[in-house]
C-alpha cells in the first residue's frame, strides 16, 4: 500500500510541475494543421462545360506521310488512331480542311483517313483564324490539327505569330490554349518539298504532329483528357492546379529517416507529410511528388499537363513551434535547409537534426513557366531542319516572358521536417 501511495504521489507531482504541456505529437498536429494555409488554387474541374467542338484538318500534300498502311492501328500517336481517338472522345459537330483554302467535308472525320483528301499544294492555316476569331463568346472549342510545316521560313515564323495573338485573344475572352505534339509514325512524301524528310532509322521514321486547341471556357479538362490520350505531350495554358486531395509524396525511406506520407492534411485537402529522423544526419532521404489518379482521363491530363511545363519550385519555411503570427513564412534558405530541391521539380531531398531537433514547417510550390518542356525537341534552329518545326518557338514568346513567380502554384504540399 505504501509503494503504491508513494506511485501515485509522484504522478500528481510531475502533472502538477508540467500541466500546459500536451505530448509533442498532438502539438505538431494542431500546430501544422494551423499553420498549413495558402491562398485557394483554381483547380481542374471536376465536370464539363460540354460545348459543341469545331475541328480543323491540314489536308496538304505532306499529311499523306502520316497514313502510311502500314502503320499499326495500336500505336496511339499513329494519325489515324489520333482522329478515332478525337472522333470517340470530343465528336466534333464540325469538320473543315485547310490547304489552299478553307472549306467543309461533307463526308465528316471519316473521309480524313484516305490519302486523296490530302492532296493541296498550300497549308493556309492563317484563313482558319478569322473564323475562329468570329467566336467572340468562346462558345465552341475549336481544334487545329497538322504537321506546322510550311513552303518557306517567312510562312512558317507568320503562322505562329498569327496563332499566337489568336491565344493570347482567346484566353482573355476566358479561354484556355492547349498544344498537343507527338513523334507520330511517318514516311516522307515524294516531291514534297516542305513536308518532313527520312533521318536516320527509314523503319522508324516519324515526324511531329500537333494540336493546337482554342478551349471554351469550363472545357479545358474535357479536351485535354482527349487530347493526352492520343498525343505525347501538352501544353496547357492557363494550366489549373492539381487539387490538394489529390497530390501525394512516396519514398522508399533509408535507415536514418522516415516519410510518413498519410501523416495529416490541411482543411483543403492538401497533404501534410511528416519527415523524421531518429538521430542527426546529412545523409539525404530522397522523396518524390506523385498524383494519386494517373489512369483515368482527367489524371491522365493533369499528370501530362504538369510534365509539359517548365516547373519552378518555390519553397518557404516556418518554425512549426512558434505562434503563426510570430512565425510567417519565409524563403528557404539556398543552404542549410532541411528540404532541398533536385534538378527533378517533383523530387526532393530531406536531412534530419534528430528527434529532439526544431520543428519546420515547409510549404513547397510549383509554379509554371511559359514554355513547354518538350520545346527543344521540336522546335528547329533552321528552316533547312529535315525533322522539327520551324517557327514553332514563335508560339510562346509572349508566354516565355512571364515570370513564374507571379502565376499561381499548380502543385502545392506541406511538410514538418525536424
Amino acid at each position: 500500500m505504501r509503494r503504491s501511495t508513494l506511485t501515485a504521489a509522484l504522478l500528481l507531482l510531475a502533472a502538477a510541475k508540467c500541466p500546459s504541456e500536451p505530448p509533442r505529437e498532438p502539438a505538431d498536429l494542431a500546430n501544422a494543421k494551423t499553420m498549413a494555409t495558402g491562398d485557394s488554387l483554381a483547380v481542374w474541374p471536376e465536370a464539363d462545360a460540354g460545348r459543341p467542338v469545331v475541328l480543323y484538318v491540314d489536308r496538304s500534300q505532306s499529311m499523306r506521310g502520316f497514313l502510311d498502311p502500314a502503320y499499326p492501328g495500336r500505336v496511339a500517336t499513329d494519325y489515324r488512331s489520333v482522329i478515332d481517338g478525337f472522333d470517340a472522345r470530343l465528336k466534333p459537330s464540325q469538320v473543315y480542311g485547310f490547304g489552299n483554302e478553307v472549306a467543309a467535308t461533307r463526308q465528316g472525320l471519316g473521309v480524313l483517313g484516305n490519302k486523296d483528301f490530302y492532296g493541296d499544294a498550300n497549308t493556309e492555316i492563317e484563313e482558319v483564324f478569322p473564323l475562329i476569331s468570329r467566336d467572340s463568346a468562346a462558345s465552341s472549342t475549336h481544334v487545329l490539327i497538322g504537321d506546322g510545316r510550311r513552303g518557306n521560313p517567312d510562312a512558317a515564323n507568320g503562322q505562329f505569330v498569327g496563332m499566337r495573338a489568336l491565344a493570347e485573344q482567346w484566353i482573355e475572352r476566358g479561354g484556355s490554349f492547349i498544344v498537343a505534339s507527338s513523334a507520330a509514325p511517318f514516311q516522307p512524301v515524294a516531291n514534297d518539298p516542305a513536308g518532313c524528310r527520312a533521318s536516320g532509322d527509314a523503319d522508324h521514321q516519324t515526324c511531329p504532329l500537333y494540336a493546337f486547341a482554342f478551349v471554351a471556357p469550363g472545357d479545358h479538362g474535357r479536351v485535354a483528357a482527349a487530347l493526352a490520350s492520343v498525343f505525347q505531350n501538352l501544353y496547357v495554358t492557363p494550366l489549373p492546379a492539381v487539387p490538394g486531395s489529390g497530390v501525394a509524396m512516396a519514398s522508399r525511406g533509408s535507415a536514418e529517416i522516415n516519410l510518413e506520407p498519410g501523416w495529416l492534411a490541411a482543411a483543403d485537402g492538401t497533404p501534410i507529410v511528416r519527415v523524421r529522423g531518429r538521430t542527426a544526419t546529412n545523409t539525404p532521404l530522397r522523396a518524390s511528388l506523385v498524383l494519386d489518379d494517373t489512369t483515368s482521363p482527367r489524371g491522365r491530363a493533369m499528370l501530362a499537363s504538369l510534365r509539359g511545363r517548365r516547373l519552378m519550385p518555390i519553397l518557404a519555411v516556418r518554425s512549426l513551434a512558434a505562434d503563426p503570427a510570430a512565425s510567417p513564412w519565409r524563403p528557404s534558405p539556398a543552404r542549410g535547409g532541411l528540404m532541398r530541391p533536385t534538378a527533378d521539380p517533383f523530387t526532393y531531398e530531406f536531412i534530419s537534426r534528430g528527434s529532439d531537433g526544431p520543428r519546420y514547417l515547409y510549404r513547397l510550390q510549383l509554379h509554371p513557366a511559359g514554355e513547354p518542356s518538350w520545346l527543344e525537341a521540336f522546335d528547329a534552329e533552321s528552316a533547312g531542319d529535315a525533322l522539327r518545326t520551324y517557327g514553332l518557338s514563335r508560339l510562346f514568346e509572349s508566354f516565355r516572358g512571364l515570370d513564374p513567380r507571379a502565376a499561381p502554384p499548380v502543385l502545392r504540399a506541406y511538410v514538418v521536417v525536424n
